[in-house]
């Protein structure tokens, strides 16, 4: 029988029982949803004949996404070849499959050509270098990320770079609000029985690692 997108989904969450898959869904985390992809798209919206590149895309939440509403062509890598195979069938499912391509690259080596993409959008800090190599002049770098007190801040990677500022909004409040109600929704699971005492633990170190700093939506241009 041929599965429908939840079932594949429940299939990727049954065999990678980590915090994220666990409770984030398939975004993943914060920075990598509508809303907040919404807003940093505000304005710069892509088009049908747009490259897009959903750098470290795991089942390829966004780039389904930016695929469906805008009719881009987008690629996906990460080295985690599961994801990869439940981001091809997920596309498959969805009907998108002949506008998204999904990669197992790390994300200092995503194979793209140079001045090739039009919008790179990402939910960590990852290799800006290769941001910066795959992205047309004029393209546009999306990141919601925690950039922590000792991490280079987007004034730094944009002088180093080669990229302008365009966009910079401190989203800090509502990450920790997000990270607090997983956090939460994990000792409900751990209670009900359904994960256990370490799926918890996990879910709060995980909760942890990603404090101590500030969590930005920044978006540059390359110049």
């Amino acid at each position: 029988m041929t599965m429908n997108k939840t079932q594949r989904l429940q299939r990727w969450y049954d065999d990678n029982a980590t915090a994220d898959s666990l409770l984030f869904g398939e975004f993943m985390h914060l920075g990598a949803n509508q809303t907040i992809l919404k807003v940093g798209l505000h304005g710069i919206e892509p088009g049908q004949s747009s490259v897009v590149l959903d750098m470290a895309c795991a089942v390829g939440g966004n780039a389904r996404w930016l695929a469906s509403l805008y009719g881009c062509t987008v690629y996906g890598n990460d080295i985690d070849e599961d994801a990869i195979a439940t981001a091809n069938d997920l596309a498959q499912i969805e009907n998108v499959s002949d506008q998204c391509n999904f990669i197992v690259a790390p994300v200092e080596q995503t194979g793209l050509e140079p001045n090739s993409v039009d919008l790179v959008v990402s939910t960590d800090v990852y290799d800006i270098e290769e941001v910066a190599r795959v992205l047309k002049p004029g393209g546009r770098f999306l990141l919601s990320a925690l950039f922590r007190l000792d991490a280079p801040d987007p004034d730094e990677i944009a002088t180093k770079h080669g990229l302008a500022i365009e966009l910079r909004r401190d989203v800090t409040e509502l990450a920790q609000t997000f990270l607090h109600s997983k956090e939460e929704e994990a000792r409900l699971l751990q209670k009900s029985g359904i994960i256990s005492d370490r799926q918890l633990i996990q879910v709060i170190n995980d909760a942890l690692r990603r404090r101590g700093g500030h969590h930005l939506l920044v978006r540059w241009r390359k110049e």
